[in-house]
């Protein structure tokens, strides 16, 4: 009985996210007409499309028992490098012009390039993680403003706002059109992928074993800081996407491009299931909790709540999710200590039976 309820309270604990999103979507849907409308359901990934992909990023470094606090200044970045080289002089470009190609090329290359810095310096110089990707915010952040002090670059080809702007398919409602963004499909298809590598690939589950027992992972011959550094480059090429789809969705980027969602990206990933200890959490959860975030920042904006409401009630969501994590946690040491009381037990047993 004990442990049908355990196994009972497991399968809660790890669905709860989408309990919550379920119950979140039939609250605001019941609360406001223009919630439950066809664009706006459709675009609520497609407004956190950003958002969703250093959610990823973070889930990544997390699941490790690391953490990436620049990935808001990388997106940022990212995106204002595209633009320079995209946009013409007129439109605050260096007056390149480059072809979408390149662009993307250049983003990815410089996303990559802060993975790699961040995962050489906490895994090779042995450098706190927290500190090093604090210190990379502050870095990267300023050289925004370096390339491109105060100014915005705009108006770049369709080819390279496709991503982030554009449709798949137009459906004629009775009042106006339904569009469904690529964005969406976007962020669904890599959480998918995501969720695919962590959970069904020899990576994805030396990944758990760092984040789990880092002691444990290296006493198994696997090679910790070579999972460390190569989770960095994907949190970095996540950055690149991030910074892509962001400039794409508004046809421009500023020096303020991406500020203020590192908070966002912690707690969207907590609040997915992601374990700030490590070793627990999927990206599945993790898309989970990027959906109630939107829901919550699209639902309270509809019916009108004050702001100052809206950041209470993330606060507490956050509050909660950190919560059950300790429930988890505490479930998973008293499952230990009762394993090695069981063994102990058993073992005292087979003593006794050889002494008779």
């Amino acid at each position: 009985m004990k442990k049908n309820t355990s196994k009972l309270l497991d399968v809660i604990f790890e669905n709860l996210i989408w309990l919550l999103v379920a119950a979140s979507l039939i609250i605001f849907s019941s609360l406001s007409s223009s919630f439950r409308a066809p664009n706006n359901m459709a675009g609520l990934l497609y407004r956190s499309a950003a958002l969703g992909l250093l959610v990823l990023g973070q889930s990544f470094t997390m699941i490790t028992g690391n953490f990436d606090l620049s990935s808001e200044s990388g997106l940022g970045l990212t995106a204002m490098v595209a633009a320079l080289a995209l946009a013409s002089a007129d439109n605050g470009g260096l007056g390149w012009e480059v072809s979408p190609f390149v662009a993307i090329v250049l983003m990815i290359g410089v996303g990559l390039l802060i993975g790699l810095i961040n995962g050489f310096l906490i895994t090779r110089l042995k450098m706190n993680n927290l500190i090093v990707t604090i210190a990379m915010q502050m870095i990267l952040r300023g050289m925004v403003y370096i390339i491109s002090p105060g100014s915005t670059a705009s108006f770049f080809p369709k080819a390279f706002d496709w991503l982030g702007g554009g449709t798949l398919f137009k459906i004629p409602l009775e009042k106006g059109f339904f569009s469904f963004p690529v964005a969406t499909l976007f962020v669904i298809i890599v959480f998918i992928i995501a969720h695919i590598i962590t959970r069904y690939t020899q990576f994805g589950r030396n990944m758990y074993a760092v984040g789990s027992n880092l002691t444990a992972a290296k006493d198994a011959g696997i090679d910790s800081d070579r999972i460390v550094r190569i989770v960095y480059l994907i949190d970095g090429f996540c950055m690149a996407l991030a910074g892509w789809l962001a400039a794409g969705r508004i046809d421009s980027a500023t020096p303020r491009t991406g500020a203020g969602l590192t908070f966002p990206v912690q707690a969207a990933a907590v609040i997915g299931g992601i374990s700030m200890a490590g070793g627990r959490g999927n990206m599945i959860g993790a898309l989970g909790g990027l959906m109630l975030w939107s829901i919550l920042d699209n639902g309270l904006s509809i019916i009108r709540v004050s702001p100052f409401w809206i950041e209470t009630s993330r606060g507490l969501i956050l509050l909660f999710a950190v919560f059950l994590d300790a429930v988890k946690v505490r479930q998973m040491h008293q499952r230990s200590l009762i394993d090695i009381l069981m063994q102990s037990t058993i073992g005292l047993k087979d003593k006794t039976i050889v002494k008779k």
